[in-house]
């Protein structure tokens, strides 16, 4: 497959001069196969990384505090977003409580909601930004006091999920927020003869079909598709070698 920086020589451009204004010890770079991501792996294909780096501000008066990162870019970046790797002795390379299970790869939101805060047409450091600098602080915060803090962090696995859909839906339960989600990852808008999925046994034109317009305009029935394949067990709520990593090998 070929790579996105191969047929899009500008975007590749773009990106790096972006990436160099913003962060000054990031550098965005095409390596080669056997490229070591961080500690424990290398990469099987040439590629794009961003690496080096990122800096900071501390929430509890540490000052600023500097993080190794790498960001593997997919083939088809940018319609798939990056893949954020600990580089750094302070980001331990599997420790499920700190959001990064394996290798090193972090895992930094639901599918659905990495999209949410880095619609298309983002770049590398809205990524950075929006995504990787959050988790980054939240990881700072578990350093300095030896616990998770109260703020930007889900559960894991199928209870993250369903914590995020019931935050964008505003109700509960396991079987509700299912139902919702079969409707969201339609690609045209269910009928208003369906049955509510909030159990009123209501038409959804009776009941709650605005709510699930208003969800359909801002989520990407391909992501919710995705965070339910999760929940339906065909992907598994943890990073396995064989389907949720991408091209690497183990040093």
């Amino acid at each position: 497959m070929s790579q996105w920086y191969q047929h899009n020589h500008s975007l590749f451009r773009e990106e790096r001069k972006r990436l160099a204004e913003a962060c000054e010890l990031m550098m965005l770079s095409v390596v080669a196969p056997g490229f070591p991501i961080n500690s424990a792996v290398l990469t099987n294909t040439e590629c794009a990384i961003a690496h080096g780096t990122y800096s900071i501000q501390a929430k509890d008066g540490r000052g600023e505090i500097e993080y190794g990162i790498t960001l593997w870019t997919p083939p088809n970046y940018p319609k798939l977003p990056p893949v954020l790797f600990g580089n750094d002795p302070k980001l331990p390379t599997e420790n499920i409580d700190r959001h990064i299970p394996f290798n090193g790869q972090a895992c930094l939101a639901v599918n659905s909601e990495i999209e949410l805060h880095w619609p298309p047409g983002s770049n590398l450091v809205d990524f950075i930004e929006k995504l990787v600098a959050p988790f980054l602080a939240w990881q700072a915060y578990y350093d300095a006091f030896g616990y998770p803090p109260s703020w930007g962090g889900r559960s894991h696995g199928n209870k993250g999920i369903f914590e995020f859909y019931t935050d964008i839906l505003g109700m509960s339960g396991d079987k509700i927020i299912v139902g919702f989600m079969k409707l969201l990852e339609r690609k045209k808008p269910p009928k208003g003869h369906e049955i509510c999925p909030c159990g009123s046994g209501r038409k959804l034109r009776d009941c709650h079909q605005n709510l699930l317009n208003e969800t359909r305009r801002i989520l990407n029935p391909k992501k919710v598709r995705m965070d339910l394949a999760i929940i339906d067990g065909n992907s598994g709520p943890k990073i396995t070698r064989k389907k949720r990593i991408p091209p690497f090998r183990h040093k």
